[in-house]
């Protein structure tokens, strides 16, 4: 993985990852949207619906964030293939070349998921 990437290869790889942060960060967004509906029926007041915008922004927000915008794009694709965000087939075979290594390695640990 220490190999120098281009700007080109950067610049695809950076879109990979948001393309896969814009897809985690929606799924996860899904949460907060029923919280909102809990405190549209009244089921929960706005404190309890600020407690959980408070806890989504430092919890799944910021995760994703440094995941795919504060790291090594190499590591969000890879991490996003190994999870299924990405489709292997999304990703060019010159690109994915760059990242196969670090794919299989995330593939066989259980740690991350």
């Amino acid at each position: 993985m220490s190999r120098e990437l281009t700007k080109s290869q950067k610049k695809r790889l950076r879109h990979l990852a948001e393309i896969a942060y814009e897809r985690e960060l929606s799924q996860a967004s899904d949460a907060l949207l029923a919280e909102f509906n809990r405190w549209k029926e009244k089921q929960i007041d706005v404190f309890e619906l600020n407690e959980k915008i408070h806890e989504f922004h430092n919890g799944i927000s910021r995760t994703l964030y440094e995941r795919y915008v504060g790291m090594d794009p190499r590591f969000g694709v890879g991490r996003a293939i190994k999870v299924g965000v990405l489709n292997r087939r999304e990703v060019e075979d010159d690109l994915f070349s760059l990242i196969e290594e670090m794919v299989e390695i995330l593939r066989s640990s259980e740690f991350i998921k």
